[in-house]
Order: structure tokens, then C-alpha cells, then sequence
């Protein structure tokens, strides 16, 4: 599979170009050229699977061949061995017609555990295979950082580091506490003044100088990367086969999904 930009610049680019880059290099977002076709008999095998094995048969269609099927297979359920349940995911009855997904039950109490566990290790990998040492640059209101500094701990690859932003003041204090005292060499924090989103457009001029990039091996991964969209296809899958199966619909059945967007990550 191949990825081009939204704004029409970059076409053509590999997984590992559009994770390892972040942006695409006209600013835009990286998206795949043509989605994949998804038959009902395949939806009803999925439906039988259990959480890591859907992810990684979503994960499959996208990364294709640029890892090894053992490769990717070990990157994915190495992605979930630290969550707390072990359904991943659990899908809980809440009302007559309704049901909730559980997306806390991650390393950090937070769903961007299911979208950076999985994204760091894919680019750990893709920076091992290539011997280039990655600097992730990430800017957070809360949730984001916290994870992607677990996620790099958790991948314990020499070829990763990251730096946080976060705005002072304007976290919790369990947040606060997770970064600051992270149990890795390879995390650095940094407060800024202002609201949670000001740090984004000067974390987007890095991203698109090529040559700044190229020189500090710098890779972004809050929600703009298309590694977070695609790690966190598997829960949606999941959540969905899970609803339909509790609340007796056939599979196929269009059900409504209310998603906690916040700064829209989740979405």
C-alpha cells in the first residue's frame, strides 16, 4: 500500500516515510491512496477474533510487506502486553440498546495508550531496520504525553528519544507526575507558556523544514501521524463487533458510535 498527501504534494510514499515524516512534506496529512475492501466473510471472521489478532490482521493490510509477518506480529501484541484487562478493550452494558467501551485500561489510564504503544514500536522498528536514530517531538494538553513517553520506555529501542511540551499549570497533577518522573534516560520535558494548542504551529515549522528534520531524525506522533489513526482502528472494530453481539444485531447492523473526541485524537 501506498500514501499520499491531503493536500496533493506527496504521493507514493511507504509506511514507514509516512510515519517516520510525520507531516506530509507539502504540510499536508498523510492518508492511503485507496482504502482497502473489507467482504462480510471476512468482517465475520474478524468478529471471532480475539483483540491483539484483529489489530494485527488490520495492521496487515496497511503495512503490507515492509516488516516481516513475525515482525509485525510481535510489534502488535508487544503492543498490549502492559494493559490491565485482558480484554484490551472491555465492552460493558450500560442501558437497554446501549454499551461502553473501556478504553482505560492502558499502562497510563488513558486511550492514547492504544494509539502510541502501537505507533512507537512500529517506528522503532522501522528505525532499527534502518539504523536512524528518531527524535520524537510531541506537544500535550495531557493524555498524549504521558503515553508516548511510556511507549518509549516500553520499546527500549536505542534508536528512540522524545521530547514533551506540555502548558504550565494547565494539567493534572497525575499527569504532571507521570512525565516528570518517567523511568527513562531517553524522555525529556519542557513546559511552555500559553493554551494547550500554541506549541502546535511551531512543532509543525520543524516538521516541514526537510533539511532540520533529516539532520535531527525528528518524527512527530500526536495525532497528525497516520500511525495513530491506524493503531487506533482496532478498538472501533472491536467495540463494534462487541455492541452488535450484546445487544443481538446482525452483523452489519448499523450502530451509533458517541466518541469522547476532545481535541478530536480519538477520531
Amino acid at each position: 500500500m501506498r500514501f499520499c498527501s491531503t493536500r496533493g504534494g506527496a504521493k507514493g510514499a511507504t509506511l514507514a516515510e509516512a510515519l517516520c515524516t510525520g507531516y506530509a512534506p507539502d504540510g499536508g496529512l498523510f492518508v492511503p491512496e485507496e482504502l482497502p475492501r473489507i467482504s462480510e466473510t471476512t468482517l465475520a471472521w474478524w468478529a471471532s477474533l480475539d483483540f491483539p489478532a484483529l489489530a494485527l490482521e488490520l495492521l496487515t493490510l496497511f503495512v503490507g510487506d515492509e516488516l516481516p509477518p513475525e515482525e509485525l506480529a510481535d510489534v502488535v501484541h508487544g503492543s498490549y502486553v502492559n494493559f490491565s484487562h485482558k480484554d484490551i478493550v472491555p465492552v460493558i452494558p450500560l442501558a437497554e440498546a446501549a454499551v461502553v467501551a473501556e478504553l482505560f485500561h492502558g499502562p497510563t489510564y488513558c486511550f492514547k495508550d492504544l494509539g502510541q504503544q502501537l505507533l512507537v514500536r512500529l517506528l522503532a522498528r522501522f528505525a532499527e531496520r534502518d539504523k536512524q536514530k528518531k527524535t520524537f517531538l510531541v506537544s500535550t494538553t495531557g493524555d498524549t504525553g504521558p503515553a508516548a513517553m511510556r511507549a518509549v520506555a516500553d520499546a527500549a529501542s536505542d534508536y528512540l528519544q522524545i521530547v514533551v511540551f506540555f502548558p504550565s499549570g494547565q494539567i493534572s497533577e497525575l499527569q504532571r507526575r507521570q512525565m516528570t518522573t518517567a523511568s527513562t534516560a531517553k524522555a525529556k520535558v519542557a513546559t511552555f507558556e500559553g493554551g494547550g494548542d500554541d506549541m502546535d504551529l511551531p512543532l509543525k515549522r520543524l516538521s516541514s523544514d526537510r533539511a532540520f528534520v533529516e539532520k535531527h531524525g525528528l518524527c512527530g506522533i500526536n495525532s497528525y501521524n497516520l500511525g495513530r489513526p491506524l493503531a487506533q482502528l482496532p478498538h472501533f472494530f472491536w467495540s463494534y463487533f462487541r455492541a452488535v453481539e450484546q445487544l443481538g444485531f446482525a452483523l452489519g447492523s448499523p450502530v451509533d458510535l458517541v466518541i469522547p473526541g476532545g481535541a478530536l485524537g480519538n477520531t
